[in-house]
């Protein structure tokens, strides 16, 4: 949402961020509703272990792929910090690329091995096993969108931004507002006396 309408780039781009959360939440309440029958009321849900593991398994996936819009995928940076500009941008680009690549070779796998699932179920659930498991080249083929993507933005990017990444939480800006809000306070508190 951008000044309180919903934008449909914004949420494009997030999507699997959305759909990972829905994932994340849905697993913990039904760990936690696991755990409170399984302790509290002596009784196991044995549906839920297996629909817990499926979510599990689509919350990785889809958190890969959200992962690499964020720029937030397991990068080691030491050797980029220290090169010129133009080869931290080639290297940034092959990097993307290498992984890129290797996504492609790892899904067309995962798409042999779904194939063998056959018709075959899960076991309380009786979901189909192809179904559970499209997520794994599914996650894997939005990466390499997300890795094309973050390949052009990298082309246009100065020597300032290149290959940055906004922080999950900006402790600086933090302190800031922080500051201001205390500054705030004071300043009310002053003006009352």
């Amino acid at each position: 949402m951008k000044d309180g309408k919903f934008d449909l780039r914004t949420f494009l781009d997030n999507i699997e961020l959305y759909v990972a959360a829905i994932c994340f939440i849905a697993l913990t309440i039904m760990l936690t509703g696991q755990v409170i029958s399984r302790y509290a009321l002596k009784h196991s849900i044995t549906w839920m272990e297996e629909a817990a593991t499926i979510l599990f398994v689509w919350m990785i996936y889809l958190g890969v792929s959200a992962a690499v819009t964020k720029r937030k995928h397991l990068r080691i940076d030491f050797l980029l910090d220290m090169m010129p500009f133009k080869i931290k941008r080639g290297m940034l680009i092959a990097s993307n690329i290498i992984f890129a690549l290797f996504n492609i070779y790892v899904s067309f796998i995962m798409f042999n091995v779904i194939k063998l699932l056959g018709t075959s179920q899960t076991t309380m659930l009786h979901i189909p096993q192809r179904l559970v498991y499209s997520i794994i080249p599914l996650g894997i083929l939005l990466s390499v969108i997300r890795l094309v993507e973050d390949t052009i933005k990298l082309m246009k990017e100065d020597e300032s931004n290149l290959g940055t990444s906004k922080p999950s939480m900006d402790l600086d800006e933090c302190e800031q507002i922080y500051l201001r809000k205390q500054a705030e306070m004071k300043g009310k508190k002053g003006g009352n006396k």
